[in-house]
């Protein structure tokens, strides 16, 4: 797609920002899902919230995350999210400078799976939604800490230290640190703390506001609220080429934007006399988790409704697979995805820290029914009454309230 949306005249600062919010808008109202919805109103407000998604995001990028001098970990939320944000994790990214060092110090938590990344590029700035290239990685078996939990990540380009992440690899040159943190237990598991440091500039103070700062900070925003708009419309129009509707991606590795994760996708047209099943294999994965969102990648109302599960709140009938259904009404078992108002839901299977060499012996599997006939397809499914689903959605929504992952 060929977007031209261009001002007269430069626009400086806060007005940049303004133009680009009118430009993205206009991106988002021109994807071909919406233009080609039979419920366009529907799909608009969708891209409106997507909308309010990347521009948290993009004022995080432009005004927190912007100095590698004097970098500071900003922690995404469901207020902030983009790219179908994951309800199990949390998110931590800082920017960094291949000239520096620095040290990440904390307390390990206990969470189901964990990586550090040091990576290199721009991620998000292009319409290609460019993935960081990983200069270096740490996952929770190799991060070392003390007796209480304490541990100490030196980034630079010296060996430093029992926990040491490079900050260079040949031509790469780091400019970001993401650590992702996952968590298969809302009620138990805890998030760790992160506190980053830059050493060799240590004392320096940052620099005042002026005009040359504020605009570039202004741009810095503009340029990602635009890049990831035009990228993430890119992206699902692909997708929508790419993979068959009501089916499922085989599992394979994501590489190089999350590494240590393997996928599966697909997405699925709602209509209220249908439901979908899916059946997914169990894997011996740290962790192991279905979600669904919007064609915009909005992850849906996680926090009070079932939007997501993981294999620890999923409820198993089999040891070699979960079975899961898409509906707009309540089926009345216990692993229900609901669609929160969704057209199109988006699902999206993730596996982290599965062991090395490990190969899956069956791939997710696909069938659309009538909803009248879910009872007699899913007979030796656990069953759930409204009372239970009520204390279900109650467990969820108060999980979500006090976990330390920031909901």
């Amino acid at each position: 797609m060929t977007y031209n949306h261009k001002p007269q005249q430069p626009l400086m600062g806060a007005m940049q920002l303004a133009h680009a919010i009118e430009e993205a808008r206009d991106i988002l109202f021109s994807a071909p899902w919406l233009l080609e919805s039979a419920n366009p109103m529907q799909e608009k407000a969708a891209a409106e919230r997507q909308l309010k998604n990347q521009l948290a995001a993009a004022l995080d990028q432009g005004f927190i995350v912007h100095d590698p001098l004097h970098p500071e970990f900003r922690c995404f939320d469901q207020h902030s999210q983009f790219g179908l944000f994951n309800p199990d994790n949390r998110y931590h990214i800082a920017t960094i400078s291949s000239s520096g060092t620095y040290v990440i110090r904390g307390k390990r938590g206990n969470n189901a799976y964990m990586e550090v990344q040091v990576g290199a590029g721009d991620a998000g700035f292009n319409e290609n939604l460019t993935s960081p290239k990983t200069v270096s990685q740490l996952s929770s078996n190799e991060l070392i800490v003390d007796d209480e939990g304490y541990f100490e990540i030196t980034i630079s380009d010296t060996q430093t230290g029992e926990n040491w992440l490079s900050i260079t690899n040949g031509d790469l040159q780091a400019t970001s640190i993401l650590i992702r943190e996952s968590f298969m237990d809302w009620e138990s598991e805890k998030s760790g703390t992160w506190y980053i440091e830059r050493v060799d500039t240590r004392g320096e103070p940052s620099p005042p506001p002026n005009p040359k700062l504020v605009h570039e900070q202004y741009k810095r925003a503009s340029d990602y609220l635009l890049g990831s708009t035009k990228g993430w419309v890119k992206f699902v129009d692909g997708l929508r080429t790419k993979i068959k509707a009501n089916t499922l991606t085989p599992p394979k590795e994501t590489k190089e934007g999350l590494p240590g994760q393997w996928n599966s996708a697909g997405y699925f047209p709602i209509h209220s006399d249908k439901a979908v099943i899916l059946t997914i294999p169990r894997s011996p994965a740290k962790y192991q988790s279905i979600q669904i969102g919007d064609l915009w990648f909005n992850a849906l109302d996680y926090c009070h409704r079932q939007t997501s599960l993981n294999m620890s709140q999923a409820t198993a009938s089999h040891d070699d697979y979960a079975k899961f259904v898409i509906s707009t009404r309540d089926p009345g078992v216990a692993n229900w995805l609901d669609p929160a108002g969704a057209s199109t839901a988006f699902a999206f299977v993730r596996w982290q820290g599965l062991p090395e060499g490990y190969t899956f012996s069956s791939n997710p599997t696909v069938e659309l029914v009538e909803f009248e006939d879910l009872a007699n397809k899913l007979a030796e499914e656990p069953c759930i009454s409204s009372e239970q689903r009520k204390a279900q959605l109650a467990a969820r929504q108060r999980a979500s309230l006090t976990s330390a992952r920031g909901y």
